[in-house]
């Protein structure tokens, strides 16, 4: 820090010189010339002394990379592990490095748009880009609710997936599919008479428990 004095034009300026660091870390200089009189430069001294030491301490933002370690710390709480691991895998294999030193609050609609429909695969299909987009926007929800932004710029960007044609067994279908597999005893018939009798789907039916019965 230091206040100098030149001469220009036969006429005497003051320069006035400050230096310090950010909430980084990072160096911060400030300089301010033709400064008239030295009670001028001392009072501008001062000024950019406090700017400084404002720079030192405001909160640090969020960088993407440190808003996805603490995404996990908080998943932790309310997520199984598994969950939690899966959030992990698919962030890093996605958007590291892409978005590592992207500052939380700087990434906007635009810059996701352009993620998700150019900056990706090309082969991908519409379904993993919507997968993509959910896993994003759920990390920039918990920054919206833990007051870290403002809003969340996944709002309003969606990926349209095509309509699949659902084939569904009809009740004389599914009458003659079963008589067919009780007469040859196959082994899956219990399976797919529990399946077909109740419209459980088959996460529901591998977590069944003797206990959910009721006899």
């Amino acid at each position: 820090m230091a206040i100098k004095h030149y001469i220009e034009n036969g006429k005497r300026f003051y320069e006035v010189y400050v230096n310090g660091f950010d909430s980084r870390g990072i160096r911060v200089q400030r300089r301010k010339c033709r400064i008239e009189s030295l009670p001028k430069a001392k009072s501008v001294e001062f000024e950019l002394k406090r700017e400084l030491a404002k720079l030192k301490e405001e909160a640090i933002p969020y960088r993407w990379s440190e808003w996805h370690e603490e995404c996990l710390k908080r998943m932790k709480v309310t997520f199984r592990p598994s969950t939690v691991m899966g959030y992990d895998k698919s962030l890093r294999k996605w958007l590291s490095p892409r978005w590592d030193n992207l500052e939380l609050q700087k990434i906007t609609p635009m810059i996701v748009h352009r993620f998700i429909f150019e900056e990706l695969d090309s082969k991908l299909s519409a379904n993993t880009r919507k997968t993509i987009l959910k896993l994003v926007r759920r990390v920039f929800q918990m920054a919206v609710e833990a007051g870290v932004i403002g809003r969340n710029p996944c709002l309003g960007i969606q990926v349209k997936v095509p309509d699949v044609e659902q084939k569904v067994l009809t009740a004389s279908e599914v009458e003659v599919f079963l008589q067919n597999a009780r007469l040859t005893n196959h082994r899956f018939y219990p399976v797919w008479a529990m399946a077909l009798g109740t419209g459980m789907r088959s996460g529901e039916l591998f977590a069944l428990l003797w206990t959910d019965i009721d006899f």
